[in-house]
């Protein structure tokens, strides 16, 4: 049965944060299998032969069931994670240094005005790619990522956009475990 990754906008939904269990749950309440969690709960690998935008639909309201409200999901098959992985415009940056490298999975393709947006918003030393697929990646340059003015104070929904990010190092902690799910 096909593989999904299911990458959760917030892991705090109205007030109360996500635990594994309860994330592990709204996978299996639309039907998931071999559920799985990776990190802080709002990353989930789940086999399914639902389509990803099915699956978006049913996850949010299923978040919305027991939160009292939705957060985004973002799901990817297995291939189109792969291929976003692979599509790192910064891989040898990625190397030695993952955790300035943002990887933004997205539901729909970034638009021309937001990527745009974005690039206006980088500094000289940050730089925003778009994949052949409307996926992001970020880099930030500087000292410190977390004084970067590239994510402060914009939501996609400004950009006309829906994702959410994910860094290298959890990205990469996804992969693992999508590969381990495969090998079994």
């Amino acid at each position: 049965m096909p593989i999904h990754i299911a990458l959760l906008r917030s892991v705090v939904i109205n007030g109360r944060r996500v635990k594994g269990e309860e994330a592990r749950g709204l996978a299996a309440a639309v039907g998931g299998t071999d559920v799985r969690s990776v990190g802080a709960t709002g990353n989930l690998l789940f086999r399914s032969r639902k389509a990803p935008a099915t699956l978006q639909r049913e996850l949010e309201a299923a978040c919305a069931d027991l939160y009292g409200q939705p957060t985004e999901m973002i799901v990817k098959t297995a291939d189109q994670w792969r291929a976003l992985m692979k599509a790192n415009p910064f891989a040898d940056r990625s190397e030695t240094s993952p955790a300035r490298v943002l990887v933004w999975a997205m539901r729909d393709p970034l638009p021309d005005s937001g990527l745009d947006q974005l690039r206006r918003r980088a500094a000289a030393d940050e730089a925003v790619e778009r994949t052949t697929s409307g996926d992001i990646y970020m880099w930030f340059g500087g000292d410190d990522p977390n004084t970067s003015k590239l994510p402060a104070g914009f939501g996609l929904k400004s950009l006309d956009a829906v994702g959410t990010n994910r860094n290298w190092n959890t990205a990469q902690k996804i992969t693992a475990a999508l590969d381990e799910m495969e090998a079994a």
